[in-house]
């Protein structure tokens, strides 16, 4: 019982520290003018690309909510959560290390990962003040008459809250580390630099082209993308509490730096086995989108998750060729989840350039290998890479009738909606941040 009251006793005083606290509000303020701008212009885009969707069916159904409204939106959030989130983080750790707090609370038997959690379960409540601008966007679609589709929705809020958890475990640590917040805040901001770095190596050649997948913008992307990944959702959930486990070894300020750094490198070394044993090899995803952008037909599908022998698939294109996009983006992702066995080669072309020729007559082959079979190909669409796939296997593949994806396009105005993200709602949280400083000032003083 006493436990539980000090928990609750500690997960008050963080509440009152984070609301009483400029930086949440300064960072909810800024948010609300992000996400009215990015959603009336996505609004705006949209509406003009509906305008001639709309009496070409083909068009329409390229015309989907979740790229061209909710994504964009939700651009401003992935903005204030990587640039501002951080600062409200680092506040919650240096207040507690700069003034001597911590060493009270550690005196008054709450151990640090309970103060940890304690801080980040508050953090989680100024999360939530900061999806209100993003979720108004949400409502302000729907009054305009836009079509929104929970699943894919919910699994976007998904992938942003575990991206804000990653990023404020990151501040945390960082806020452990160093000596001042201001250093914490550039050793944070630099870790999210250098995760938006890997990212765009993705286009390269060697270790910096596989390395790119963990990068948090590209982990954020599958998300984005409509699909629910069980491995990237468990990835994000360890790398936030392994971050956090981290904070508090080095906020013990009864342990030295070697003690500190040996505990360090058992907890990463766990959390490295438990990657390589427990979620690198799950394989448990789920398309969410309502356009099933990220599947094939189900008999197809079901055809490729019996192929049980390896499947080798070797490309001959360069890194910057087009076609090689394409089929990264549309094919090879649904195999690589659907083929037990897959492995795909990237041949050495010579290197010729975007506009150089081709140095030998494979270039832009696509060969597959499967269980002694071989056969090639110059497509990289699904209708003559699937038939030739199951040929391979020997299967014939009769496709399962599923409804076309029809597209919503929406011709609409959200100019008036401006007042709301750009007055009333920062004028709202300046009058909680006001009311919260009012409250917490103690007669005849000054609050803090």
């Amino acid at each position: 019982m006493r436990s539980r009251s000090l928990s609750v006793v500690l997960l008050g005083k963080e509440v009152r520290c984070l609301l009483t606290g400029r930086a949440l509000w300064v960072l909810l303020v800024i948010l609300s003018l992000l996400t009215g701008y990015s959603f009336t212009q996505a609004v705006d885009l949209f509406s003009q690309a509906s305008s001639t969707a709309m009496g070409y069916p083909e068009l329409a159904r390229g015309m989907s909510p979740l790229d061209g409204i909710f994504v964009p939106t939700f651009g401003a959030l992935y903005l204030a959560t990587t640039l501002l989130l951080p600062f409200v983080a680092i506040r919650a750790i240096g207040s507690d290390t700069q003034t001597g707090g911590l060493k009270l609370l550690l005196q008054s038997g709450a151990g640090l990962p309970r103060i940890v959690g304690a801080k980040i379960a508050a953090l989680g409540l100024g999360w939530l003040l900061a999806l209100i601008p993003a979720l108004s966007a949400i409502g302000a679609w729907s009054l305009l008459g836009g079509h929104v589709y929970v699943p894919e929705l919910a699994n976007l809020l998904l992938g942003y809250t575990l991206y804000a958890l990653v990023i404020a475990a990151v501040a945390f640590l960082a806020a452990a580390v160093t000596e001042s917040s201001s250093t914490a805040a550039i050793v944070t901001l630099a870790v999210a630099l250098g995760s938006w770095v890997l990212d765009f190596a993705g286009d390269t050649e060697g270790w910096l082209r596989h390395a790119a997948g963990l990068s948090l913008t590209a982990q954020l992307r599958v998300f984005e993308h409509g699909l629910f990944s069980a491995s990237h959702a468990i990835g994000l959930l360890l790398a936030a509490a392994t971050l956090l486990a981290l904070s508090s070894i080095w906020l013990d300020p009864g342990r030295n730096v070697r003690g500190k750094a040996l505990r360090s490198i058992a907890a990463v070394a766990v959390a490295a086995a438990i990657v390589l044993v427990g979620v690198a090899p799950l394989r448990l995803y789920a398309d969410v989108s309502e356009n099933r952008r990220n599947s094939f037909n189900p008999a197809d599908e079901r055809a490729l998750r019996q192929m049980t022998e390896p499947l080798t698939i070797t490309i001959h294109m360069s890194r910057q060729d087009s076609r090689l996009q394409e089929i990264e983006r549309t094919i090879l992702p649904v195999l690589r989840r659907t083929v037990p066995r897959l492995h795909v080669v990237y041949a050495d072309t010579g290197g010729e350039g975007l506009f150089g020729a081709p140095s030998d007559e494979m270039y832009g082959l696509i060969v597959y290998e499967y269980d002694g079979k071989r056969d090639q190909s110059r497509s990289t669409g699904q209708g003559e890479i699937l038939p030739l796939l199951h040929s391979l296997a020997g299967q014939t593949v009769s496709p399962d009738p599923v409804p076309d994806y029809p597209g919503y396009p929406l011709v609409a105005d959200a100019s008036a909606l401006g007042i709301w993200f750009y007055v009333l709602l920062p004028a709202l949280f300046g009058l909680l941040w006001w009311r919260n400083q009012h409250i917490s000032k103690p007669k005849g003083g000054k609050s803090r």
